[in-house]
């Protein structure tokens, strides 16, 4: 237990590293978030893209689907996901050999492809791609470009107002995340910041090296919203207006 008397103080932070495997939450969720957000933006973009410009049967739907999505809480939706994904196969590499396992417990990729499509973010593309001329795609379709072509050279380049806007969204959700890790997360090596602020607040009564732990979480969501907070705004503007 820590002591209450020594106040406010760098000792706090000295605490915190000392008592804590700080720097192995920091280095998951740096790497839960990062793979969280070139990964989301990846498949939210390709989903919209996709819904947009493929001729496929009951788009329609799935766009109302996507709409319907928007209100549900995912603490509706959880314990049914938790369920799921323990019991979903993958491979590992253990004592100098890959095996299959048949659950992602206590992993970090259990904590990052669950939550990869989000509905608002595929609505947000949907909504930039639908005002992107299509003249565009068709010149480079006539030049023998491919779909893919088209779409990693002309198209999200022109859509990086949203790219931003939820690249900085993904980033401070993955950031942020504690219900789904505190669930699929209990190993302390796959544990991140805020799951292990929890574990820490339950063994100390000091103060001071708790609001030291936060700070020291809260201080990378700072500076990434202040450095890139015009691209949040513009790239939310441009999505709804267009």
């Amino acid at each position: 237990m820590f002591d209450l008397t020594e106040g406010v103080g760098f000792q706090n932070y000295q605490k915190v590293i000392e008592h804590t495997p700080f720097l192995n939450y920091l280095t998951n969720s740096i790497v839960i978030t990062l793979v969280s957000v070139v990964l989301g933006t990846l498949v939210n973009s390709m989903a919209a893209y996709s819904l947009l410009r493929f001729p496929w049967v009951g788009k329609q739907g799935i766009l109302v689907l996507l709409l319907a999505l928007l209100i549900v809480p995912f603490e509706a939706v959880v314990l049914p996901l938790v369920f799921i994904v323990t019991q979903l196969p993958w491979i590992e590499y253990q004592n100098g050999s890959w095996s299959l396992v048949y659950s992602w417990f206590n992993s970090l990729h259990v904590q990052i492809i669950p939550e990869l499509a989000n509905p608002f973010f595929i609505f947000l593309f949907y909504q930039y791609f639908k005002n992107i001329p299509k003249d565009y795609e068709e010149a480079a379709l006539i030049d023998g470009a491919s779909i893919w072509k088209i779409f990693f050279t002309i198209v999200m380049p022109m859509a990086k107002p949203v790219i931003a806007a939820v690249a900085i969204l993904t980033f401070l959700r993955s950031w942020n995340a504690y219900l789904l890790p505190v669930l699929v997360a209990n190993a302390q090596d796959v544990r991140p910041l805020m799951p292990g602020m929890q574990q820490f607040f339950s063994h100390s009564v000091d103060w001071g090296a708790v609001m030291a732990y936060a700070s020291m979480t809260t201080l990378p969501v700072l500076i990434v919203f202040f450095a890139l907070h015009k691209y949040l705004v513009d790239g939310l503007k441009t999505g709804v207006k267009r």
